[in-house]
């Protein structure tokens, strides 16, 4: 027995026929291993877009409808704001009004020029109701904005520079370009790296005139629609010397109203302070402080996506939360 198991040893070495384990022995080459493949990295120049929610409740100083409360008050009541107004203004043809007219006339005044100014139209709207659209339109301006910049990154520093207003989310289809007042500050950089596929941007802020930027939209908007800005569209809508001409032949117990140039000069100043301090207020909202702590973002082929950013705004408050996302691409 012991023969036969020596013979048929030699007999397999002589052969060549030797048993391997799989993987073994210098004649099998080992698996290659596959190369990880490499994280991208962020660098060079992109657009992006950044998406801030306002909150009103937390930014604002004062509610947004007392921002543009004379047109609020005009769009309920015209002939009242309008008389205010321009006695606001110092319009001598208020005094003379009131010192000529009884005041059982006088009394009336003020729904006569409401039932009058009721019959004027905007392209078959209402001016009145014309007046309580940009209302809301100016309080929907203040709710959410997208902003656009230019991203560029190189050496461990971005340069971040604010270009767009985009007020689309906002439900206005308007764009404005940061470049209208010089006080503000559009530039700015911070430390930037990327780690595993994600990118850290560090603290930078800027300062945007938000409520002007608001004004300009909304005076665009109305110019696109309209084919003029709010206080020509208003003036033209309202008709003044038709409005006063019309209330001046108002008569009681045979005392007439009479009085139609001053009259229009109350209606054309009222119109001009009740838009001026709608601009006014409105441009008073501005962002003193758009603070951007910190942002991060995956980077993709083309771009950067899921970026979010630690936001927040002073508007005259104090630093506030505002959330904020961002994507971008090359």
């Amino acid at each position: 027995m012991r023969l036969a198991i020596t013979s048929l040893a030699a007999l397999l070495t002589t052969s060549g026929c030797l048993l391997h384990t799989p993987g073994g022995g210098d004649d099998q080459p080992p698996h290659p291993t596959e190369p990880a493949t490499p994280k991208p990295v962020a660098s060079g120049n992109y657009q992006v877009t950044s998406t801030v929610e306002i909150t009103i409740e937390a930014l604002l100083p004062e509610p947004a409808a007392s921002l543009v409360e004379t047109m609020r008050d005009f769009s309920t009541n015209p002939g009242q704001t309008l008389f205010n107004a321009a006695e606001d203004a110092g319009v001598p043809a208020v005094g003379t009004i009131r010192s000529a007219l009884p005041d059982y006339l006088e009394d009336k005044l003020e729904g006569w020029i409401n039932a009058e100014v009721a019959k004027m139209t905007v392209d078959g709207v209402p001016v009145t109701q014309h007046a309580a659209t940009l209302v809301a339109y100016a309080e929907t301006s203040l709710s959410t904005v997208a902003v656009e910049s230019e991203l560029s990154l190189a050496g461990g520093m971005a340069t971040h520079r604010l270009t767009t207003l985009d007020l689309t989310p906002a439900g206005l289809d308007i764009r404005l370009a940061l470049d209208a007042v010089p006080s503000d500050i559009v530039t700015a950089t911070a430390p930037a790296t990327t780690t595993s596929g994600t990118l850290t941007i560090g603290d930078h802020l800027f300062a945007v005139s938000y409520g002007e930027y608001a004004w300009q939209a909304l005076e665009a908007k109305v110019t696109a629609e309209h084919g003029a800005g709010i206080r020509i569209t208003l003036g033209a809508a309202v008709n003044c010397p038709l409005v006063a001409a019309r209330v001046a032949s108002k008569c009681v117990l045979g005392v007439c109203v009479g009085h139609p140039a001053e009259l229009t000069s109350i209606c054309e100043r009222g119109l001009d302070e009740i838009v001026d301090r709608a601009h006014a207020k409105l441009a008073s909202f501005r962002f003193d402080v758009l603070h951007l702590e910190a942002g991060r973002a995956t980077v993709v082929e083309d771009g950067l996506a899921n970026g979010i950013w630690t936001a927040e705004i002073n508007a005259g408050q104090g630093l506030r939360h505002a959330p904020a996302t961002f994507s971008a691409t090359r």
